[in-house]
């Protein structure tokens, strides 16, 4: 009875040590199991809420999110208008500073009238009072 219990003991201690030997060896984690980053799962798997998912599955659950949350409609290099004192002013996204918040280089002004606007203020964009305005000076002597 006791050299049982001994060999069933040394199963489970083998078990037990198998998910960090096959992680050792460089294996990925399969389909569902939990992750931290693309780089755990499989190949064809991508890491989405720490589970490892197909990668299409988790990428159309990262662009819902996005849209979801209403900060990931632009990227640098997008080519908007920007409203300013009732007109909009054409400019270009340099820069994503958080989502629904860009930087911006207005079209034929000094990068001194770059800045940071919101979707309230991009045409298309949200409403206008839907998020603090910044105000953008005029630029004497410049071209626009």
């Amino acid at each position: 009875m006791r050299v049982r219990a001994v060999a069933v003991l040394r199963v489970l201690v083998v078990l037990a040590a198998l998910p960090a030997a096959l992680a050792a060896c460089g294996k990925k984690a399969p389909l569902g199991s939990p992750c931290r980053a693309d780089d755990d799962c499989a190949s064809g798997l991508a890491c989405h809420r720490e589970q490892c998912l197909h990668e299409g599955s988790a990428r159309r659950l990262r662009e819902e999110e996005q849209r979801s949350a209403g900060g990931g409609a632009r990227k640098v290099g997008d080519r908007i208008e920007v409203e300013w004192k009732g007109a909009y002013k054409p400019a270009i996204i340099t820069g994503v500073v958080a989502p629904g918040s860009y930087r911006v280089h207005f079209e034929g002004y000094d990068a001194q009238w770059d800045e940071v606007v919101t979707e309230a203020r991009i045409k298309g964009g949200a409403r206008p009072g839907a998020g603090p305005k910044t105000v953008v000076p005029a630029a004497s002597g410049s071209s626009g």
